[in-house]
């Protein structure tokens, strides 16, 4: 079993609360947006006393940190581009599969054609990584600044994330006279009062006339050869570590105790 989390911590000094997650949940790895604790006080709150030990091997990018409690040398980078970074991950047991993490930039900088641009250039980056490690067990993690249903989510140019495995498992569609694969976003079912869990990853009440409260900006996508791997059950958002609630009373992201977005965890049996 493969587990991997993604938690963008608004700039707040959350390490006592990711090692405690980290270490409860057996996180295999950690992948932190607007991390601004210092890497020292990060390992540190992450290994004191813990079975569980972490590193971090080098990037050059300090948008994104990814920690790992797998051996060093299971992380292997392919690519870093500010936003961006994919990782060849190697563990000791199971499939290798090529890790995107992503923290892409907010609709306060963007705008939406913008943003979609950006989701363009991002499929262009995953196609590339996949054609250089020869395999598609391509898995996306991070914070995309935008909804499941958005143009660069859904557009074939862009990730090309559907919202069934079975539409997924048909692995592509032919568009404009080009073959383009697609990307299952499980992160579809997330939504609402019916779902398992919160009804998104990011609450925002806004003034003008179209605001949907709840986001899921947060989000996991999948090639279909990870399905075979994958249980919806074991994609999670996080809501309560030990006895803290991330939450507030009225259940909304409680900026006080954690972060304005909520952590997401998905594990894969790649060692089957």
């Amino acid at each position: 079993m493969l587990t991997i989390l993604f938690w963008n911590l608004n700039g707040r000094h959350l390490h006592p609360l990711v090692a405690q997650l980290a270490q409860k949940e057996a996180i295999d790895i950690l992948v932190l947006a607007e991390c601004k604790v210092a890497y020292p006080d990060l390992l540190n709150a992450l290994n004191a006393g813990n079975f569980r030990k972490y590193v971090m091997p080098f990037s050059p990018t300090r948008r994104l940190q990814i920690l790992t409690s797998l051996p060093f040398k299971s992380l292997r980078p392919i690519h870093d581009a500010g936003s961006i970074s994919v990782r060849r991950i190697v563990p000791p047991l199971g499939d290798e599969l090529l890790l995107v993490a992503v923290h892409l930039p907010s609709k306060t900088f963007q705008d939406s054609p913008e943003q979609t641009f950006g989701l363009v250039r991002l499929a262009g980056i995953i196609e590339e990584a996949e054609e250089k490690v020869q395999h598609n067990r391509t898995l996306v993690i991070g914070d995309l600044n935008l909804n499941p249903f958005e143009r660069g989510v859904v557009s074939a140019d862009g990730l090309h994330g559907v919202m069934t495995r079975h539409i997924a498992l048909g692995g592509s569609r032919v568009v404009d006279g080009v073959r383009r694969k697609f990307l299952y976003n499980p992160m579809w079912s997330r939504f609402g009062d019916n779902s398992i869990g919160p009804p998104g990853t990011y609450y925002y009440r806004g003034t003008t006339q179209t605001v949907y409260f709840w986001n899921i900006f947060d989000q996991v996508l999948l090639r279909p050869d990870l399905l075979p791997f994958f249980r919806d059950e074991d994609l999670k958002i996080i809501t309560k570590i030990e006895d803290v609630s991330l939450l507030s009373s009225s259940g909304l992201p409680d900026k006080s105790a954690g972060s304005d977005h909520l952590p997401i965890l998905i594990r894969l049996s790649l060692n089957r």
